[in-house]
């Protein structure tokens, strides 16, 4: 049997995957991103600056953090 409340906070809270790509284009709060996988750029904001080249997490058309420069990640089903 599920959870009723839970199911109800899934809606009301929908999560987002977190993808990790390197911005190709900035203008300060807008930003062109690359997502690693060779998908096409996808239009970003951030409330912080970024530098051009630099590594970022985004998730739902926003950036989220800077990522490593090196290492590697994985996808992980929650």
């Amino acid at each position: 049997m599920t959870n009723p409340l839970f199911e109800l906070r899934k809606l009301l809270n929908p999560t987002h995957a977190e993808y990790i790509g390197v911005i190709t284009s900035k203008n300060h709060p807008e930003y062109r991103v690359q997502i690693d996988g060779g998908t096409g750029p996808v239009l970003c904001t951030s409330g912080t600056q970024y530098n051009l080249g630099q590594r970022v997490f985004i998730s739902n058309q926003t950036i989220l953090r800077p990522a490593p420069i090196t290492g590697m990640h994985s996808e992980i089903e929650v």
